[in-house]
Formats: C-alpha cells, structure tokens, sequence
C-alpha cells in the first residue's frame, strides 16, 4: 500500500502532532507500506524555523524507511490570528505543489488541524483517483471559538462549512477521543465513518524505569511536560506552588513552549516562586528521562466545555514510564486516569485540591509505586502506539480493498466522481433555467389543487449514509404519514392528491431534487436517497458500499422496477450500479428512465 501522509508538524519538532503523524508513519513503514510524508519546515511549537531549514523552499529526506518532503511556509514566533492562518494557508498551498511530486498513491492520509490542510488532501485525492481520510486531533473551528480565538460569525461559518464538506468527502473520519466522536456524529456524519484512534505514547521511548535523582534527593520533583497552552490550564499550577512555596520537600518543574508560556514565567516570578523551574521542550528520550526524575507527574486542563472532550498526551509518557499521575481534568481525560487506576483526578482549576493530592502522593511511596506500575500496564495494553498504528494500518487497508472493487469501466473510481459530479452541476444548473416555466406552472397548480406547502421537505439519507433535506414538489396531502412510498400505497385511504397522481406518474414532482443537486447533496444518477428511518436498507447499503455515490434523480434499481421490488433487490441493484458505474451505464439509465416514463399509463 502506497500511503501520501499530509502532515504540517513532524519530528524534529516537539508535541502531540509531531508525535502522532511519526508514529504512524513509522508504524505503517515498519510494516512494508510506501510511506511518504508531506510536511512544513521545523518550527513549532516555538514558530522559529530550525537553523538547518531557515533559507530552504524545499527538502527531500528519508528516516526509518519514509520519505519525508519539505514545503516551505510562513512562520512568526508571534502567535496572532492573522499570522496562525498565514502559517496554515501557506502551507496549504505549497503542500498541495509537493504532494503533486508525489508520482504514486493508494490513499491519502492527512492530519487536522490545520483544517485548510484538508482541501489539499481532497484536490490531491480527486487528482490521484485515490480516497482520502482525515485525521482529526482537535475539533476546529469550535476549539477556537471555544478558546475565544475566533469570534466573527461569518468566519465561523465559512469554517463550519469547510468542515461539514471535508467530513462528506472523506472515506474515514479518525476522531482521538470519544467525546470527539460524539460531537461529529453530532454534525450528521454517520457513526459507520468515525473511527475512533486515539493518541498514546511510544512505549519503545517511554519505558518503566527507576526513580533517578537530578537535584537534592530529599526533594520530589513534580513535573507538567507538554504544550504551555490556553486551553492547558497552567495558572492552577503557579497558584499551587505558591501555595506550597514553605515546602522544602517539592519542586515544580514545567518542561515545554506554548503561547502561554511567557505570562506563566512573568506570574511565577512577580509572585517571587523559588520553588519552581521552566525548560525549552525535549526530544522524546531527553524527555522521558526527565519524567524518570519526578517523583509525580501533573497534567491540567482549564475545565471548559472543550476541555472534556479532550485527553492530554502527556499522560500516556507519564504513565508508560511508571509514575503516578495528578490529573485537573474532567470528562474524557479524567475517566482515562480513573480507568487506569494510575492517577488522582482532582477539580481544574482547584490549586488546594491539587496541593493536598500531591502532598499525600509526597508522604506515601507505597501508593506511588502501585499507581505508577497500575499506569504502565494500563498503556501498554491500551494505548501503544504500536498497537494505534496497527489500528491505522487496518483501516487504510480496509479502504484501499474496497476501493480496487470500485475502479469503474474506464476511469479510475475517484476520478470518475469528480468528472460525474462537475456535469451534474452543470447539468443541473442548465435544466434549472430551461425548465423555470416547467418549475412555475408546477408550482402554481400544486399549490391550487389542494392546501399545503409548495414544495415538500423530507430527511433522506445520502452518501455515507449523511443525512440531508430532499425537496420535492408535494404530491401528497398534508396529512400523509410520514412512511416510505411503498408502505403508504397499501393503506386503505388515498392520500395523494389529483396533480400529485400526475406529477407522481412524470416523474415531475423530482424536480426540485436539481437543487440538492446543486447543493451537492445528490446526483442525476445514483441509488434513489433512503429515508431516515429506513435503517435496514441504510446499514444493508453501507455493508455493500452502495453509499459511496451521491443519490440519484434515477438509479439503476429506479428502471428496473422501483419500488415494486424487494428489499434485497434493491440493495444488490445498487451495488450492482456503484461497483460498475461508467458514464456509459448513467447514459444507458438517463435512456431508460425516459422510456420509463413515457411508458407509464
């Protein structure tokens, strides 16, 4: 399998990101896969390009079997809005000219935020004729509206809409916490595309170890590693030292970078703290044997809404390496820490709380010792990264297979849907214009045969099983239930009204379906759209990949016998139609929709 990974941070720089995008990469090489990496020039967390990379536009280089392509960008060390979304657009251009150089894919993998960095992947998919997945570390742009970094509601919802298109496009949506997953589902995408893989740790680096000593023995160090970011939550960790600063037997050691950083430092020392110590970010082994020299280890959140959805990485290094953790966290995060049975969960935001924990932990080794060992076997049996990238590697494979069932008569599958979707909007847009008279007098006559609405809205299911609103002309009575076509024909009263018979028997009550065409939401040719409630031919559609084209005007199953025929017919009709779908066979059913037609009595 021949894997494009679009990834703005990768090792050598230091955080969450780089460390997840290299782990799987690695995993996936390590496994004999073609891994390629598309990445920026090292500069975060801190925003300095490394001195290596400072003047160069591109580089290409190759670490444990991946090959890792350079972009230029624009980076800033100040951390404005304005300047965040140069670094992130810049980036998603010349990450779209490197991919290009690329000359082979199976797939596409790229990692969000940056969100734009999406739009990337999905031109280089559509390009390539592969499918793409997206990986989605943290829940954007809702994280920064959540954070207060954005606040324009037409900027919010030009993101929201950028969002809800990458999430329809691609063929998986990997969240890394369940509350993630819950709140994607949330936007409509079906819980048979979310994938949840989490973070974890690199349990070859972060290993149980003995207690090493740095400084005076008699004092304990109590280490945060991580990103010094708004979202973290640190203040509580300042006012908890403050609050410890008479206790000879404790030190704060706070290891990393982060636009919080700077006000951190400027609190401790107005405050006078003597007891506690800031250091630059390490590499992976630099720091796990920092975390081997602490007695306890500290992770924070600032316990928003946000915050709950979210699990600090940290927590996995700390807990492989064997030590007992204090986590100020709530939701997912603190159910991860109770769960391993590794840690302490106190309040965020509670300085007492978190003196009192680490104190106790301070005056009894033996509860160290077993919630340290009780962490690391928690991790290793859960949360390696060796076993996330196996995750990862099944999933891709499991794309990629049915992927090479789907290549279509004469053009690659993606391909062919790009082209399809291009002329059914043109297509549409064109019948639109020459049918407004068509439209108008349908309209007028509906509306004069009996009350009710114009045109009828209704929950359909489309592709990967997304729910959208169908529009229709109504062809039905206001007080039709809301049941499938075929259901509502065997009842004992007629709720169809006199124009509905007529419009039903043209075929012209689908008109309006050309705006959701236009939407984007269906196609000319494709699988009639399911009904909401249908679950059983939803879950059936999605087993035979009959859900990887957009619904249709009219579909193979529509001219060969619509809805007269059975269950399991249809389904099979339509994975008939995905898995040879050609512009020859949509010619082939526009023809045969027309005789349909003209064929009704």
């Amino acid at each position: 399998m021949r894997v494009l990974f679009i990834t703005q941070y990768y090792p050598p720089e230091t955080g969450a990101a780089p460390a997840r995008a290299y782990h799987f990469a690695r995993g996936l090489a390590r496994r004999g896969h073609d891994v390629t990496v598309v990445t920026g020039m090292p500069n975060h967390p801190s925003g300095v390009k490394h001195a290596a990379y400072r003047w160069r536009m591109a580089a290409r280089e190759e670490h444990d079997d991946i090959k890792v392509r350079r972009c230029s960008l624009y980076a800033s060390p100040k951390k404005t809005f304005a300047r965040r979304l140069l670094n992130q657009f810049s980036f998603m251009l010349t990450s779209f000219f490197g991919s290009l150089t690329v000359r082979r894919s199976d797939i596409v993998l790229v990692t969000s935020p940056p969100l734009f960095l999406g739009i990337t992947a999905w031109l280089i998919a559509i390009l390539k004729g592969v499918p793409f997945v997206l990986d989605v570390r943290d829940y954007w742009p809702h994280a920064a509206v959540a954070l207060g970094q954005l606040s324009d509601r037409r900027i919010i919802r030009c993101a929201e809409r950028l969002e809800m298109l990458l999430y329809r496009h691609a063929a998986m949506v990997v969240a890394v916490t369940p509350g993630m997953v819950r709140l994607i589902k949330e936007r409509g995408i079906s819980e048979q595309r979310v994938v949840l893989i989490t973070n974890g740790s690199d349990t070859e680096t972060f290993t149980p170890g003995e207690r090493s000593v740095d400084i005076d023995e008699e004092c304990m160090t109590v280490l945060y590693s991580g990103t010094h970011g708004l979202v973290h939550g640190m203040d509580v960790i300042i006012e908890t030292a403050d609050i410890l600063r008479d206790d000879k037997s404790l030190r704060f050691l706070l290891i990393g970078d982060g636009v919080a950083k700077d006000r951190l430092v400027s609190t401790a020392l107005r405050k006078g703290l003597t007891n506690i110590e800031f250091r630059s970010s390490l590499r992976p082994v630099e720091l796990a044997t920092a975390i081997h020299c602490a007695g306890v280890c500290i992770a924070t959140t600032d316990g928003s809404e946000f915050s709950r959805g979210t699990i600090p990485v940290k927590l996995f290094d700390y807990m492989a390496c064997g030590r007992p953790v204090v986590a100020a966290l709530e939701g997912d995060g603190a159910e991860c820490v109770n769960r391993s049975g590794g840690g302490i969960v106190v309040t965020p935001g509670d300085a007492g709380a978190l003196a009192e924990a680490l104190k106790r932990l301070a005056d009894d080794g033996e509860c160290r010792e077993r919630l340290g060992k009780a962490g690391s076997e928690f991790v290793a049996r859960e949360y390696s990264r060796g076993i996330l990238a196996e995750k990862m590697e099944e999933l891709l494979d499991k794309i990629v297979a049915a992927e090479r069932s789907l290549k279509g008569k004469h053009l690659a599958f993606r391909r062919y849907l790009a082209i399809k979707y291009t002329l059914d909007f043109v297509g549409a847009l064109l019948l639109i214009v020459l049918g407004a008279p068509i439209f108008l007098a349908a309209a007028i006559v509906v509306r004069l045969d009996s009350r009710g609405r114009t045109v009828f809205r209704q929950r359909r299911i489309g592709i990967h099983s997304h729910e959208f609103t169908i529009l229709k002309f109504r062809t039905m009575k206001e007080e039709t239930p809301d049941l499938a076509t075929d259901l509502i024909v065997h009842e004992d009263v007629d709720y169809t009204t006199r124009v509905g018979r007529i419009l039903r028997k043209t075929g012209a009550d689908e008109l309006p379906n050309l705006i959701n065409i236009l939407r984007g939401e269906m196609s000319i040719v494709g699988p009639r759209p399911a009904l909401y409630n249908q679950y059983e031919l939803i879950d059936l559609r999605c087993r035979t990949l009959g859900d990887l084209v957009r619904p249709g005007l009219t579909g193979w199953a529509q001219i060969n016998g619509r809805d007269a025929i059975s269950l399991d017919e249809k389904v099979r009709l339509d994975a008939f139609y995905v898995k040879n779908c050609s512009f020859l066979l949509d010619l082939k059913i526009c023809m045969r929709t027309v005789f349909v037609l003209c064929n009704t009595e």
